[in-house]
């Protein structure tokens, strides 16, 4: 057992022995190699202190050098050498391999293809690297490295990591390139020197940087002198732009960033110019968390949050129709005594014209040109689509019926709401010689559709400062109101007030008498108030003039054509005036560009006084009720039955369609480009489409209960919507003039309405239209 202890114990001295020679070998072999190279470099640079030196100095090519020349411990050392290393102050051994100084590797480098200048000191010394496998503890210190009294301000890690990162950087993003550096006779010491001087240099006040780590670990220890023998460039690598600018000395990279900088400020000032020439700003700041202001051309007004909208009731938009100013034309608020001081309050809603109802009841003041905006934000940078409401059962009264704004939808869709009041019945449309001979036109009448064109006006100019877009101006008018939107297409200004026409409802024919009759017509009127001029007129009491109406000129609720029914004899109140209305819209739509769209519900004319004539409308009663009117005198009941069933919603269906939707469909046909659609899902308990199903379902009032009225309100809502903002309906052809949208649960194109042209070849339409 022994002497196999002994034979083991014999190889492992053995084998020490032969690893000790190894070892012996291999550093020796790496001292020749240092001994050779410092050789070498003494020689070099002796042979290089004789060649002269030019004043701008050598060219010499760059050579890349690693950054600092970082000291990496272990890479040049080996675990166990023989050598020892000097001592520390404390003692403690530590092993050190002497590496020749960079210059000199450098200067090996490139002694064949350039000359080193020897005016110029060594830039690094000698760099020593330390053994990380040494006993030395971290806290002694190397006097030959730690100690020196030349070092400058250490650095920490963070500063080691950088200088790999900094030689990533482009030099001409750094403020110097190497084709600079050639021109100006840089060696490449001097490259080096500027390399570490950019990333380890951050003490302006340190002569001599060093690294080092917290771990004991230390790098080279760079010798890096100030002077610059002379070189404005390398002087103006090292000074910061500002100090550049203030000793005068700028290259054509400074010069160049100068100029960027320049222009870039001097459009920033032209943007800044001219939003504040403008007076713009983003958006009106909110109040109290519930008011914002907004301005307007006869000043400020005050608005509030209601359902995350904003509204603003009530704002006057022409000068008040009263005394001296009734009976004429609206006239704007271009004067300053008609404006107010401060801040108007448009919390409420102001009371609508003066006006008188189906019922025979009257409400209303005869102050009331004001109108309402409705606005999702008060703001300049997003202007929406802009929806004028122009709504009223009849042209004596009714207004504005259900065509009321939403701030739930002007929020959820995006678009700005404004209803105006405006003149109804009497007040608004009376014609007369004694009213004419007043009047600067020498017409009278249409005083309601005046009040609409100022109010368009007052949107033109004041409508941005709501978040509204002028160019994108929709008017909605429904029933009377239809009738009086699509009279305003004959109107020379119109393009100039809106952008788009929808009208649901509205009347298919127009008056076509001229002046003279109607104003003879209404002398009668005049007896009746007991006035013989124009300034007894403006002078009278509001309710005698209310109460002096004949029952005859008030709108009745629609029905079969009677038996005596004379169209021609009916009272008219829309005038051709030969000012605002020129002559039949029959004539003068052809000849608009404006992109309208007509429409109407399948059972429009169906109303409460037809429903309650009767408890039950029976087969009986319907045919009975036919044969009473036009229809039996024309002797076509039984086609006309067999057409519509004998049901109170046939019946509904046949007086709308004589009555509206024949008429606006030969209306729709005189022009190519004109949507025109009819509504025919039914709702409630009589099962009918009534007048109000196109409007509730845009302005979301309508109440489906049905999966069916669901898809319905969302189909109208579409198409409408996309029209505002776009200009357009997707679903019409509109080279197709006979083309009809049915708008049931989606909107399906079809080829013609049923029994419209029955209906016009009896000669029923278009007499028996009704005229709102």
């Amino acid at each position: 057992m022994s002497a196999e202890i002994d034979t083991i114990a014999l190889q492992e001295e053995r084998k020490s022995l032969d690893k000790k020679e190894i070892e012996d070998e291999e550093r020796e072999k790496m001292l020749n190699i240092e001994n050779k190279a410092i050789d070498e470099a003494q020689k070099i640079e002796s042979d290089a202190n004789d060649v002269p030196v030019t004043e701008e100095g050598r060219e010499v090519k760059p050579k890349f050098i690693p950054i600092g020349g970082i000291k990496m411990p272990g890479f040049f050392t080996r675990s166990k050498s023989k050598e020892k290393c000097k001592e520390g102050d404390d003692g403690a051994q530590g092993e050190l391999l002497e590496m020749p100084p960079v210059e000199e590797v450098v200067a090996k480098d490139n002694v064949e293809e350039k000359e080193v200048d020897t005016q110029k000191k060594s830039r690094f010394q000698s760099l020593k690297i330390r053994n990380p496998f040494s006993k030395k503890s971290e806290d002694s210190k190397d006097p030959d490295v730690n100690n020196s009294e030349e070092t400058g301000q250490k650095r920490g890690l963070l500063n080691a990591i950088r200088l790999p990162l900094v030689n990533m950087i482009p030099r001409k993003l750094r403020g110097h390139s190497v084709g600079k550096d050639a021109e100006a006779g840089l060696d490449t010491a001097k490259t080096a020197e500027l390399a570490s001087m950019e990333t380890l240099d951050d003490n302006k006040d340190a002569e001599k940087p060093e690294i080092k780590n917290d771990d004991g670990m230390e790098t080279v220890k760079l010798d890096v002198e100030d002077k610059t023998d002379g070189n404005t460039d390398l002087n103006k690598e090292k000074l910061t732009l500002r100090e550049r600018i203030r000793q005068q000395k700028l290259g054509l990279d400074d010069l160049a960033i100068m100029a960027g900088l320049l222009l870039f400020a001097i459009i920033l000032i032209i943007i800044i110019a001219v939003n504040a020439s403008a007076g713009y700003i983003v958006a009106s700041p909110i109040k109290d968390g519930r008011y914002v202001d907004a301005v307007t051309s006869c000043g400020y007004v005050e608005g509030i949050l209601e359902d995350g909208a904003f509204a603003f009731r009530g704002i006057p938009y022409a000068r008040p129709p009263t005394e001296e100013n009734r009976w004429k034309p609206a006239q704007p608020l271009n004067r300053l005594e008609s404006c107010w001081n401060g801040t108007l309050k448009a919390h409420n809603a102001t009371p609508p014209c003066l006006q008188i109802h189906g019922n025979g009841t009257t409400d209303g003041v005869e102050d009331c040109l004001t109108l309402d905006v409705i606005t999702p934000h008060v703001r300049y940078d997003t202007p929406l689509p802009v929806i004028v409401l122009i709504g009223s059962e009849s042209l004596v009264g009714g207004t504005p019926s259900k065509l009321r704004p939403s701030t739930r939808y002007a929020r959820s869709k995006d678009v700005l709401f404004v209803r105006p009041n405006f003149r109804v019945g009497i007040l608004g449309f009376l014609s007369s010689s004694t009213l004419s001979k007043t009047s600067p036109t020498l017409t009278s009448g249409n005083y309601g559709l005046s009040d609409i064109i100022v109010a368009l006006e007052w949107v033109q100019l004041n409508i941005k400062h709501f978040g509204g877009d002028s160019k994108a101006v929709t008017i909605f008018g429904h029933r009377a109101g239809a009738t009086l939107v699509t009279a305003l297409l004959g109107y020379e200004k119109a393009d100039k007030l809106f952008t788009r026409v929808w009208v649901s409802s509205g009347s298919g024919v127009y008056p076509g008498r001229d002046i003279q009759e109607y104003e003879e017509a209404n002398n009668a009127y005049l007896d009746l108030i007991k006035c013989k001029d124009a300034n007894c007129l403006r002078s009278s009491k509001i309710d005698d003039i209310i109460t002096s109406v004949p029952d005859t000129w008030r709108s009745a609720a629609p029905d079969l054509p009677a038996v005596d029914e004379k169209p021609n004899k009916n009272h008219e109140w829309l005038t051709l005036d030969g000012f605002l209305l020129k002559s039949q819209l029959m004539s003068v739509l052809p000849n608009t560009k404006i992109p309208v769209v007509i429409g109407t519900t399948a059972h429009e004319s169906a109303s409460n006084k037809l429903l309650m004539r009767y408890s039950n409308w029976t087969t009986e009663l319907v045919t009975k009720h036919i044969n009473g009117s036009q229809i039996g005198k024309a002797g076509i009941v039984d086609e006309v039955i067999k057409r519509y069933n004998a049901s109170y919603q046939g019946l509904a269906a046949m007086i709308t369609d004589i009555r509206t939707v024949c008429p606006l469909s030969l209306l729709a046909k005189q022009r190519t480009g004109i949507a025109f659609y009819v509504v025919t899902q039914t709702s409630g308990e009589n099962n009918i489409a009534d007048v109000d199903s196109d409007i509730t379902a845009i302005l979301g009032r309508y109440e489906p209960k049905t999966p069916e009225q669901r898809r319905y309100v969302a189909a109208m809502q579409q198409l409408f919507y996309h029209y505002v903002w776009h200009g357009e309906v997707i679903q019409a052809n509109t080279r197709n003039n006979n083309q009809v949208l049915d708008v049931g649960q989606d909107v399906l194109p079809i080829r013609e309405y049923p029994n419209c042209d029955f209906w016009i070849s009896k000669d029923f339409v278009p007499r028996y239209a009704h005229q709102d």
